[in-house]
Parts: structure tokens; sequence; C-alpha cells
């Protein structure tokens, strides 16, 4: 395969997967960006390199913070993606078989259908592959030990790749140590500084999937065919036929396994809670008119985007699921919470915004920080006053790259009560916020809206929610009893 077709053929599978992004699955990536905070900062550098796979989790959450910016991180992954590809094509070193470095790339993406894959396991393949690569061109027995026994602690478990590649390449006794070193490695991390890990997590990765015990079958299969660059200098010389045929094979099966693996309820949840997060009022009611919500949160984003813009009594028009689509009590995960929060905020509650910020800020699943929560949560201490709290927020949120001009904007109301009256978005929700404290009880919330209406008739949204829940409460209760009655029918 010549250079002009490579380099076509790898810049293609760099614009399709940045179309995988940006069509199938458009508000990931910021969803991704919102379960982490990225620190420039000594001891956020330190606490990522405590566990196995430190420097890939570091490095892969530096790449994740810039899909604050949507289309600056697609094409950010879409490059990775890219660098693993020729990362392959590098280790295997045979320029005839180049279509052969797909194979694992295309595996991954399929795999990253599943919301749950942590960027850390593309960085950890690539790194282990590029090892492989550089062992081909400066063969030693001895750095590659090496670099095996410290890689388990690097990039995790994705170090077995250039460990086996080492083996099948020497085939002698020496070579067998490169692969008994980060065996060792993985029984002396267990046994030291990660006892608190199970083995399967251990042994599959820490950060490569957010759901630490679970072990997807697809994530060994990548491992497995990442391997491919250990096989090629056993396969003949290709026909020209057989590079076309490998390639068309590659291209379909990925795009049916994509298709296949493709979650539309996943990526309507996640696109409501992103598209609220940047107050995109009319692309959620856009969406909402073409794919009815499916969900209570689904239907939470799209009745605060009905208030927002104006367009509260087409409320009937789209799909309800009772009281719960307008406000959801407080369900301790890192997404459920998400509009209910933004609810919350702007109705004035102040207290319940701040507690559903929290709540979901410490279920995130790998106990990460969050850059959007911790910003709500510094906005809800400053206007209760707890000044200290909330500069403790701004402190820890001026370290990082996207969230440091904001924090570092919102200092000049600390403690300042002059400063806050004068900023409008702070000086409504003070005049709207409960003036008195009373014990918070979810099942009768149309009580606490109609509280808040009564002691400011301008908070215009409380007497909104009111009349929308209490209408979709009287249609709950008719139908129960309908169900009721049908009941003792029979």
């Amino acid at each position: 395969m010549n250079k002009t077709v490579r380099y076509i053929s790898s810049a293609v599978f760099g614009i399709a997967v940045f179309l995988f992004w940006h069509l199938l699955y458009p508000h990931v990536l910021g969803f991704q960006e919102q379960n982490q905070l990225f620190l420039f900062t000594w001891d956020f550098f330190v606490e990522r390199m405590s566990v196995s796979g430190g420097l890939a989790d570091y490095i892969a959450e530096f790449f994740t913070q810039f899909s604050y910016i949507p289309f600056l991180g697609k094409v950010l992954t879409a490059l990775l993606f890219v660098a693993f590809q020729l990362s392959l094509a590098y280790a295997a070193g045979r320029k005839e078989w180049y279509v052969l470095s797909f194979v694992a790339p295309v595996l991954l993406l399929v795999y990253m259908c599943d919301i749950y894959v942590m960027l850390c396991y593309l960085v950890a393949l690539t790194i282990s592959v590029l090892l492989c690569g550089l062992y081909r061109r400066y063969p030693g027995v001895i750095w590659a030990s090496a670099a095996a026994f410290l890689g388990y602690w690097l990039i995790g478990p994705a170090i077995f790749i250039f460990a086996i590649f080492v083996l099948a390449r020497e085939r002698n006794c020496k070579s067998v140590t490169v692969l008994a070193l980060p065996i060792i490695a993985v029984v002396v991390s267990k046994f030291t500084y990660l006892q608190q890990y199970p083995w399967k997590t251990v042994i599959f990765g820490i950060n490569y999937y957010r759901m630490a015990l679970t072990v997807p079958a697809m994530q060994i299969i990548v491992a497995v065919t990442a391997l491919i660059p250990a096989l090629t200098d056993c396969l003949p010389k290709p026909k020209t036929m057989t590079n076309v045929v490998l390639g068309l094979l590659v291209a379909a099966g990925g795009m049916a396994g994509c298709c296949v693996n493709y979650n539309k309820d996943v990526a309507e949840l996640v696109g409501y809670d992103q598209m609220v997060r940047h107050e995109d009022w009319d692309g959620i009611l856009k969406r909402a008119e073409k794919y009815q919500p499916d969900s209570e949160l689904g239907s939470v984003s799209v009745n605060l985007a009905l208030f927002m813009s104006g367009r509260g009594a087409e409320l009937p028009r789209f799909k309800q699921f009772g009281t719960r689509g307008l406000i959801l009590p407080n369900i301790r995960d890192f997404i459920s919470n998400a509009s209910s929060c933004e609810v919350f905020w702007r109705l004035g509650m102040i207290n319940e915004s701040l507690r559903y910020a929290f709540d979901t800020q410490e279920s995130l699943i790998n106990n990460r920080k969050s850059g959007r929560w911790m910003s709500r949560m510094a906005q809800c201490q400053m206007l209760n006053g707890r000044y200290d709290v909330a500069e403790k927020y701004l402190d820890i949120l001026s370290n990082s790259l996207f969230y440091r001009k904001w924090a570092n904007g919102q200092r000049k109301y600390l403690r300042n009560e002059r400063a806050i009256a004068s900023d409008p978005i702070y000086a409504y929700l003070q005049s709207v916020r409960y003036r008195t404290d009373f014990l918070y009880y979810y099942p009768e919330m149309d009580k606490m809206l109609a509280i808040l209406y009564h002691q400011n008739k301008n908070n215009v949204m409380a007497a909104w929610y009111y009349q929308a829940w209490t209408a979709l409460k009287k249609n709950e209760n008719h139908d129960n009893q309908t169900y009721t009655g049908n009941a003792h029918g029979n």
C-alpha cells in the first residue's frame, strides 16, 4: 500500500471517528467532561499516579477536559484514535498490511458506544502499542523488562500487550522475563498499595471502565486485536484485492457494530442534560418534538425548556410522567438529579439545588470531582453567605483550564453583599428564595411552590410549576382511582 493511500485512509478514519461523536453521540464527550475536573496542580498529578494506570488516566483526563468546547473535544478524540491506528501501523512494521492497523481502533470505537468506557483505555492501548513499535526497531530484553514492570504502574494491564509482543518476537527464555515482571507487578500491587481493589479490577484495569467491578467482553477483544502487529511477520505478502476486501470488511463491520451497539435512550438522556447545561431551550424542544421523551429525566428537561422559552401552555403536547416529570426526587447517581438541580436553582430553592449538585458529584462512580457541579455549589454557598466554603470551591476551580476565568470572576462576590445585589441573577434569586427555613418534604412540593409564589409574586416560575404540578397530580390520582376500580371490578 503506497504512502498516499495510507495517508488518505488514516484521514478518512479520523473523519469517520469525528462523525461518530458528532452524529451518534453529540453530547457524550461533554458529559464525560462534566464527570471529572482536571487540575494543574502537583497534588492532582500525585493522586492520579498513586494507582495503577495513573499516567494513562492523567493524559486521558487532560484531553477530556477540552470537551468543555464540544467541537474541540470531538476533534481531539478523533486525533487520539488516529494516533492509536498509526501506532499499530508503526508497530506492525509491514506497510503492505497497513489495513490491519484499523481493526483494533474500529472495534474500540464500537466498544465506546458504551458511555462507561473511559478514554484512559484508548491512551493506555496507544502507549503499549508504541512500545511495541520501539522494540521492533530497538530490541533489547533489559529495557523491555524494565518498561513492562513499570508499565503496569504507568498505564495499567494494557502493558501486557507489549509483554506478549516481545515474547512472540523473541521466543526464548529471556523474553519470558518481560511477561513475568508485569505479572509480579500485579501481585505486588494488589498486596501493597491496591489492597482496597478487588482482584478483577487490579487485573483488568482500574480506570479503563467507569463501573470498576465490570469487565465487558469487548475490552478483552479490543486488547487481543491490538496484538495484530505481533502476527504480521508470519503473514505472506498480500495482493491488492486482499487489502481492498479487508478494508471494506473492516469498514462495514465497524458501521454495523456501531449501529447495533448504539444506545438511543442513553444518547437522549445525556443529550437533554447537556442542552440544559448550555441553556439550549430551543434545541431541547426541537428534539422533543421529533422524539418524545421516554424517561422522567428527559421530561424534566423538556418541561424546564417549555417554561424558559415561554411555551409553558404547550405542556400537554409532550409526553408526561406525572409530577416526577417536573422535578425528580433526590436520586443519588451521577445523572438523575442534573435537570432537577437546574430547576431548583431557577426557582430560587437554593438549598435544594445545592443538595442535588453535591449528591450528583459525590455519586460519581470513580470518585472524581465535577467542574459543573462544583461551580453550582460555589454559587449556592455564596447566596447562603457561606463565603469560606464558596472560596474553597473557587480555589479548586481556579486551578483548572476552562473554569479558571469564571472562578476568578466570581471572587468579587465573596463577602460583598453589595456586589451580589448588583448582579441581575444573584439579586433575583435572593429576592425569590425562601425567607424562612423549614423541613423539605418532596411529597408536598406543591405547597412549597405555593409558598415561593405567595412570598414574591414576581416568581412566575413558581406559579407555573405549581399549576403544572397540581394538574399532573390530579391526573395521577385519577389514573390510580381508575386502576383501583378496575381491579375491584375484576
